[in-house]
C-alpha cells in the first residue's frame, strides 16, 4: 500500500492478500471479512470514544516515545523504498533489483512489528493490550488482528527477520523466503514470494490504522 488507494482499494487489497494466506491456516474474523480496512478502522475510532482508556494511552504513550519515534521512522523508511522501481534497472541485475524491492518493504514492516507495534498490541501493560483482553467481544477485529500477530507462522517469519536468520531461495519460476532458527540453524517456515508479501500488505494496513487513529490521532 505505498500509493494512496481509496478504502474500498484497501479493502480488496486486504481480501486478496489473506485470501494467499488460507491454505497457511490463517483465518479470523478479521481475515474472512469482506470490509477488512474499513471495519478495523471503525472499529479503532470506537475504541478512541473509550475515556478511560484514552487515559491510559496518554499515559502510556509519554512513558513510551519510542513508539511515535518508531513509527515516523518506519513511514520515512516506507517512502523511500516505494521510489525503487526495479523495472528501472538494465535486465542483467532485475533479479537482485525485484529482491531488493521485496526486502525494502519486508525488513522495517516484519522489524518494526516484532519490536514496538508487537509490544503495543500483544505485551501485558499496553492500554490496547489490557483492553482487547477484557473486551475482546467488543473489538473483535482489533483482537483478530492481535492474534494475527501471535500466529505461530507469522511470529517464525518476524522472528526470522528480526535476527537476520532468513534466506531467498529460487526454484524454477518460484521465489521463496526461508526463516531459520538462530539458535540451531534449522529452517522454521518457507513462504512464496506472494505469501511472504500477503504478511506484509496485512501488517501495513494494520500500522496505518493504529498510527493514524490511536497513536498519531489524525482522525481527530
Amino acid at each position: 500500500m505505498d500509493k494512496i488507494y481509496s478504502p474500498a482499494e484497501k479493502n480488496e487489497i486486504l481480501r486478496n492478500a489473506f485470501n494467499k494466506l488460507v491454505f497457511k491456516g490463517i483465518s479470523s474474523k478479521w481475515a474472512i471479512s469482506l470490509q477488512l480496512f474499513t471495519e478495523l478502522r471503525e472499529e479503532s475510532i470506537l475504541l478512541m470514544n473509550d475515556s478511560a482508556f484514552c487515559k491510559d494511552l496518554e499515559d502510556y504513550l509519554k512513558s513510551h516515545q519510542i513508539l511515535t519515534h518508531a513509527l515516523k521512522m518506519f513511514f520515512t523508511q516506507i517512502a523511500m523504498s516505494a521510489r525503487a522501481n526495479w523495472y528501472d534497472v538494465p535486465e542483467e541485475i532485475r533479479p537482485i533489483a525485484a529482491r531488493e524491492w521485496f526486502l525494502g518493504r519486508w525488513i522495517p514492516t516484519f522489524l518494526i512489528i516484532d519490536g514496538p507495534i508487537g509490544r503495543f498490541m500483544c505485551k501485558s501493560g499496553s492500554p490496547l493490550f489490557e483492553t482487547l483482553k477484557s473486551q475482546y467481544q467488543r473489538y473483535p477485529f482489533l483482537a483478530s488482528a492481535r492474534d494475527f500477530l501471535n500466529s505461530s507462522l507469522f511470529m517464525k517469519l518476524r522472528h526470522a527477520f528480526a535476527h537476520w536468520a532468513f534466506d531467498w531461495e529460487v526454484a524454477g519460476n518460484e521465489s521463496y523466503v526461508v526463516s531459520y532458527d538462530w539458535e540451531t540453524d534449522i529452517p522454521t517456515a518457507k513462504l512464496n514470494q506472494e505469501e511472504a508479501d500477503a504478511f506484509r500488505i496485512a501488517s501495513f494496513a494494520l500500522i496505518e490504522i493504529i498510527d493514524e487513529i490511536i497513536i498519531s490521532k489524525k482522525d481527530s
